[in-house]
């Protein structure tokens, strides 16, 4: 596979675990607490509001998932990884990694920062969602380029 192939499948991939980590953390946040949908409280963040917060935090959340699934996939790629089964155990280890400094990153810092109130206190149970919700994320661009790459 060519390196412009590994970005668009990145790219593609990427959407696609962004999707489905935004599926677990909504429903997550339905089912316990609303301040565990990573979505709206990342919307949020930047309106300083509700109102509109899930579409705005969807759309910068989708464009974080081709950016990241671009840089897996290159990283795999350039490792010579971007096979079965390596892409599912990297994809895995890349999103437990990315999950532990975005966890770090709402703990400390955007929790503090955030313009709504109820947003402003992360827990460490909102930290572990994080860091599992990044490593599906990861899982399923890697399982989704193992499964690609025995096409190609």
């Amino acid at each position: 596979m060519d390196i412009l192939t590994a970005l668009i499948l990145g790219a593609i991939c990427g959407l696609i675990g962004a999707f489905v980590m935004n599926l677990f953390m909504r429903a997550v946040g339905r089912s316990f607490d609303r301040r565990a949908d990573m979505v709206r409280a990342l919307g949020s963040f930047f309106t300083g509001k509700l109102e509109n917060a899930a579409a705005v935090g969807t759309a910068i959340h989708a464009c974080a998932g081709v950016v990241f699934g671009i840089i897996y996939f290159v990283i795999m790629q350039s490792m010579g990884a971007l096979v079965f089964p390596q892409a599912i155990f990297l994809g895995l280890g890349f999103g437990f990694f990315h999950g532990l400094i975005t966890s770090y990153a709402l703990m400390f810092y955007a929790s503090e920062r955030h313009p709504l109130e109820d947003y402003r206190k992360a827990t460490m149970q909102e930290g572990v969602l994080h860091l599992l919700g990044h490593m599906i994320f990861g899982l399923t661009a890697g399982v989704l380029g193992a499964l690609i790459s025995l096409g190609f």
